[in-house]
């Protein structure tokens, strides 16, 4: 098993696995490759995703799966280490079971799974946070939202390198929108006046489905990602959007469960 750098001339090979869940989609493993020491293995019908090569934890195989866990455990035995995988959704966990791996969840890549017509109006108990934080922004401020983020790309650029604290976030932040066309993405920036104060950029998934892979805001307002959030629903025609993992990071986590989720999309490791 032979493993190389993920190029741009991966994402056909990769088309049809953005169905699974975010971790692969091929716009977001371009978007991590470095922060992530992603490499990929393409052979016989089977694609492998390794993480790390000095300690690897390796993506559930796409393709044949039950023949990319035995090439895993045939490679992992020729270089003297136990297969560990990650990033396996529920749906898939039997195949591992029956290859009497030990299975754990995985709660740090969970998928938060959204209603896209809960951001619409905020309705409810739940949302009283989010319907509190956006009236108040709306009181303070008169934003406009247009979804030609390409227009503003070079200011969106600006605000990330301003409000990201390090190189993991920043660089896969400047892939996206340095390859808009190319992922085919789509997204919106609230702009106060002429300066772009937040952006969001996101694609298609599935039919009903699509996934947020970056929404970045100036935090100069607790409302403004409100905002944000609902001028991106309003321009949406799916019905859910998937706003990926939290990574394990407790300040995200709590962010992203604020939003309230109508579902998890469970994950799991498998050892051997």
């Amino acid at each position: 098993m032979i493993f190389r750098d993920i190029t741009l001339k991966d994402m056909t090979i990769l088309d049809e696995c953005k169905r699974i869940c975010s971790d692969y989609i091929f716009s977001g493993l371009y978007m991590y490759k470095d922060s992530f020491k992603l490499k990929i293995s393409e052979n016989d019908g089977v694609i492998i995703i390794c993480s790390d090569m000095a300690a690897p934890r390796f993506y559930m195989p796409l393709g044949d799966i039950e023949k990319g866990i035995k090439a895993v455990t045939g490679y992992c035995k020729e270089i003297g280490i136990s297969p560990a995988f990650i990033k396996i959704p529920e749906d898939y966990l039997a195949m591992f079971n029956d290859f009497g791996f030990r299975i754990e969840e995985d709660r740090d890549s969970f998928d938060y799974i959204y209603r896209n017509t809960d951001f619409l109006e905020f309705k409810g108990k739940h949302f009283r946070n989010l319907r509190n934080n956006l009236y108040s922004y709306l009181r303070n401020y008169s934003p406009s939202f247009s979804e030609d983020v390409k227009a503003y790309r070079e200011q969106c650029k600006a605000l990330a390198a301003k409000h990201s604290n390090s190189a993991n976030i920043l660089e896969p932040t400047l892939k996206m929108l340095d390859n808009i066309d190319v992922f085919n993405l789509k997204g919106g920036v609230v702009l106060n006046g002429k300066e772009v104060s937040a952006f969001c950029l996101y694609e298609d998934m599935t039919e009903d489905t699509v996934v947020s892979h970056v929404e970045l805001t100036d935090n100069s307002h607790r409302g403004l990602h409100a905002y944000l959030i609902r001028e991106m629903a309003k321009v949406m025609g799916e019905k859910y959007i998937n706003k990926e993992d939290d990574m394990g990071l407790p300040g995200l986590r709590r962010f992203k469960e604020g939003q309230n989720p109508c579902r998890m999309l469970k994950k799991y490791k498998a050892f051997a």
